[in-house]
């Protein structure tokens, strides 16, 4: 359930994984048209929702499909009245709507452009730009040698950018003119955080751009994928940006809502193109359903752990770098609390997902200090929860900042409010991760990576912490030691840090 459409696709999964799309629906419902302008969903808007679900409810019944997962994106999760909107689709279809967020709308994209180009160059390029325009967003992931270096999703779609530019009684050329200006304002404040005049690929998916390459080229996708050349994409934008609405539904056959979206959107894939030396788009069959429907087969993308691990960890240093972070300092303190993690993994009980979680806290935990070297635990905190991780969501990301505001100084208290704002489950991983963070920190103490491994031994009342490494550890095993009172408190036992073999 988008901005300006509501999709349903049915599919059936194989043996194997392999997915088939048995049937389609689409109706066009422009929510985004509501929430841009007012901040709520009309009841009439409400209405034609429901009327469309209630149609798609018995696509599904005749089908008799078992599962079902039903997502909505920004026009429904930033409208004021979305839990009363949500409560009525439930209660009239049966259907629950899941609001995803930024973060998991740019993993979901970021897995339906990777199957898709899973053997082309455009994946493995020095610098890879995913795109797509929605109604009320456009997502933008960049890619470095084919792993996300950052991602976020942006105020910046066809349907937000009629109704907050209130272009509805003005002549088409000042609609132009006016749309032009908003769109290169906002490109202006996206390119100082993303190296757009390095990309050499340019990957672009939604409705608006696939019709624009049914244009251009002749003849079906080849699995899925156009490649169309840079000039001739520009040109056919040149050309379809002086027609209005009237003239778009008369000259391609268009329905109304794809009709008011197409200039807005062609114009930002346009300006964005404009900004990158990519020679050609990549425009891709793919959408956020293919992602929705690759997770299915593959919840949290099981199968490629470790791969999605090194995507979260390079977009986390992606935001390091712009903070100007000490690298060396970050990833060796995040590999010591992964050591830790997994030595105390009984005691803990935590996962793979609050690993990684520590790992990004670990990594990012001194970036505070590109504010300031006061307090910057908890500048760190502020800035991560203001910041976009991919593969994170919000409220993870909201973890990760609290994780690594108590990397020293006070450990949580109940008047710091962005630690009591989180449910009571989500302040026990925080407690036990920056636990292990403030002991692996102070193994880093000089900043010189010494400590190279450790090993634990139980005994009856306290845990030792022995540590192997080059030169003297004295310094760290003080550090440590007197940054072990959280872990104590915390896991219920002494720690005890102390060296073992020293290699010199």
């Amino acid at each position: 359930m988008g901005a300006s459409a509501i999709r349903l696709v049915i599919s059936e999964i194989g043996p194997k994984g392999a997915i088939r799309t048995i049937d389609e629906a689409s109706r066009g419902v422009l929510l985004g048209r509501d929430t841009f302008s007012t901040g709520a969903i009309r009841s009439r808007s409400i209405e034609t929702a429901l009327t469309a679900l209630e149609g798609f409810r018995r696509i599904i019944d005749s089908y008799q499909v078992p599962r079902i997962r039903a997502v909505a994106t920004s026009a429904v999760r930033e409208a004021r009245n979305v839990d009363l909107f949500l409560d009525r689709i439930q209660r009239r279809t049966g259907i629950t709507f899941e609001i995803i967020d930024e973060a998991e709308e740019s993993r979901l994209i970021f897995l339906a452009v990777k199957q898709a180009l899973r053997r082309r160059p455009a994946l493995r390029g020095a610098w890879t730009l995913l795109t797509e325009v929605g109604g009320g967003s456009t997502s933008l992931t960049l890619l470095h040698q084919g792993q996300p270096n950052r991602s976020a999703v942006y105020a910046l779609g066809a349907v937000r950018l009629r109704q907050q530019l209130n272009l509805q009684r003005l002549t088409h050329d000042v609609q132009l003119s006016l749309l032009k200006r908003s769109i290169a304002n906002m490109i202006d404040e996206i390119t100082p955080d993303n190296p757009l005049g390095r990309v050499t690929y340019m990957v672009a998916i939604g409705g608006d751009v696939r019709f624009a390459a049914s244009q251009i080229l002749e003849g079906a996708a080849d699995e899925g994928v156009r490649e169309i050349p840079r000039d001739a994409f520009l040109a056919f934008c040149d050309q379809i940006e002086h027609l209005d609405e009237e003239q778009l539904v008369d000259r391609f056959r268009l329905p109304g809502v794809e009709a008011e979206t197409l200039v807005p959107a062609l114009l930002i894939y346009r300006m964005l193109l404009s900004q990158t030396s990519a020679r050609k788009l990549v425009v891709l069959d793919a959408s956020l359903r293919t992602g929705v429907l690759l997770d299915l087969v593959d919840p949290g993308g099981a199968s490629g752990a470790a791969d999605f691990e090194t995507q979260v960890l390079a977009s986390a240093e992606a935001l390091g770098h712009k903070l100007r972070f000490d690298r060396e300092h970050g990833r060796h303190v995040a590999s010591l609390a992964v050591q830790i993690f997994d030595a105390f993994k009984e005691e803990h009980g935590l996962g793979t997902r609050e690993r990684l979680m520590l790992q990004v806290a670990a990594l990012l935990h001194d970036i505070g200090i590109f504010i300031s070297l006061r307090a910057h635990h908890k500048h760190s905190q502020y800035i991560l929860s203001a910041s976009q991780i991919f593969g994170l969501s919000n409220e993870e990301t909201a973890i990760v900042g609290n994780i690594a505001r108590y990397h020293r100084r006070a450990p949580p208290q109940k008047s710091h409010l962005p630690y009591v704002a989180l449910d009571r489950q989500d302040r026990v991983v925080v407690d036990k991760l920056a636990a292990i963070l403030r002991v692996a920190n102070a193994l880093d103490a000089e900043h010189l990576q010494k400590v190279t491994t450790l090993r634990v031994h139980r005994r009856p009342r306290e845990w030792v912490l022995e540590i192997e490494g080059t030169g003297d550890l004295t310094m760290e095993i003080l550090a440590a030691t007197a940054r072990g009172d959280m872990f104590c408190d915390t896991f219920g036992q002494d720690l005890v840090i102390r060296r073992g073999g020293i290699h010199t």
